[in-house]
Formats: structure tokens, C-alpha cells, sequence
């Protein structure tokens, strides 16, 4: 007859080191459902019948993280009554400046080569950025429509009223060479310290020219 000391045995959580107290109360649910908040324990092979709880579902495996992917009343958002544009989280935005359905990234028609820019003192970084806007096709479309011009209120000075004649003006000359004037009598209001006659990097005066553009849109932002 063997005599087997039940006392030496480990049970079945002590002998792979299994802490209790690492998962909450509602790691499996009691119709079966898993649901936990993060939690690690000691490490247990995940196929393992002692985590698999009576409905078949596997219960948090010691060692790894687990995720309850059900938000507890601590992890909603605060804001989450107020009326977002998508189920992102994302407010609509207080104004629109432009409906995204009226938006067409295609030439709504078609042009020939609108004119080239003359150099008129160290200006290459001026021409080059205004070439990139002017055969940008959603912009385009829209400056020529002269639509901006027609609704728009600013007294004084306005880039997008600047840059919707400078546009019209390319594809009115095409073939030909033009200066652009009307932008550079306006270079030191698109930038306080860009200088006529100096040599400006064009991808600063890109991002100088397109926050006026929408300065101009926005009052009260100047």
C-alpha cells in the first residue's frame, strides 16, 4: 500500500507560482465572456485546462498582459456626450472652409501650360513655390472659379485674393512670361522677415504663404 503526504503536495496555483490577487473578479465572466483589466503573472502554458473556465473561454494566462477591451466608467472619456463629426473622438470643427464633398483632386477643366515666372532678383524661391500652388488642382480649381472673391469681407490685405488673381493670371498668359508682381508687393506681410532681393528658402515661404492663405479665411486670426 503507498502512503501519499497530501501536506508536501502543492496545489494546482502554488506550484507554478500563481498569485490570486493579480486578476480582478471579473476575469471570467459568468456566462463565459472574458473580461479583464491589465494584469501579469507567472508564466503558464496557455493551453492549460485549469484556465479555461466552464463556458469554454480561456481565462488571463499568467505572465501575459490582459486587456479588458470593455471601458470601465474610469476609462471613458469625460467628453463623451458632446457630438463628434465620426466615432474617432474627433469635434466638428467650427467653421469649414471648404465642404469636403465639393472637393475634386482632378481638373475640373482643362488648361494649357499657364505662363512661366521671371526671376526678378534672387525671387527663384518665390516662382518655384507659387508654380507648385498654381498646378495644385483643388486650389486651382477653386481660385478660378473666383469664387473666394466674391464672399470675400477683408478690407486690407487678403493672400487668397492675392493668390486667386496671381493663378488667373498664369493661365491667362499661357505661353508667355510674367512677373509676379502682386505677391512680391506683399512679401513682407506674408512674412515679416523675408526681404526683397534676398535669397529665401522656398519651402519656408510655401508655409509662410499657406498659413496666410488661411488667415485670410479665418477673422479674427491676424
Amino acid at each position: 500500500m503507498t502512503i501519499v503526504d497530501r501536506s508536501s503536495e502543492k496545489s494546482d496555483h502554488e506550484s507554478v507560482g500563481f498569485n490570486r490577487s493579480t486578476f480582478t473578479s471579473g476575469d471570467i465572466g459568468m456566462e463565459g465572456s472574458c473580461s479583464s483589466s491589465w494584469a501579469v503573472g507567472p508564466t503558464m502554458p496557455c493551453d492549460s485546462p485549469r484556465l479555461k473556465s466552464p463556458g469554454g473561454c480561456l481565462g488571463p494566462t499568467p505572465g501575459a498582459a490582459v486587456y479588458n477591451s470593455t471601458p470601465s466608467s474610469v476609462d471613458r472619456p469625460k467628453d463623451q456626450g458632446r457630438k463628434t463629426a465620426s466615432s474617432d473622438g474627433i469635434e466638428l470643427p467650427q467653421k469649414i472652409l471648404f465642404p469636403p464633398e465639393r472637393l475634386s483632386l482632378k481638373w475640373n477643366q482643362v488648361h494649357r501650360i499657364g505662363a512661366g515666372l521671371q526671376n526678378m532678383g534672387n525671387t527663384c524661391f518665390l516662382n518655384s513655390a507659387l508654380q507648385c500652388l498654381t498646378y495644385t488642382p483643388p486650389l486651382a480649381n477653386h481660385m478660378l472659379s473666383r469664387e473666394h472673391s466674391k464672399s470675400c469681407q477683408e478690407p486690407g490685405f487678403c493672400m487668397m485674393c492675392t493668390m486667386q488673381n496671381h493663378i488667373i493670371q498664369v493661365f491667362a498668359n499661357s505661353g508667355n512670361v510674367i512677373k509676379p508682381i502682386g505677391v512680391l508687393n506683399e512679401l513682407k506681410r506674408i512674412a515679416k522677415h523675408f526681404r526683397y532681393g534676398s535669397q529665401e528658402d522656398a519651402h519656408e515661404f510655401l508655409r509662410y504663404t499657406v498659413d496666410a492663405m488661411q488667415k485670410s479665411c479665418l477673422p479674427g486670426t491676424k
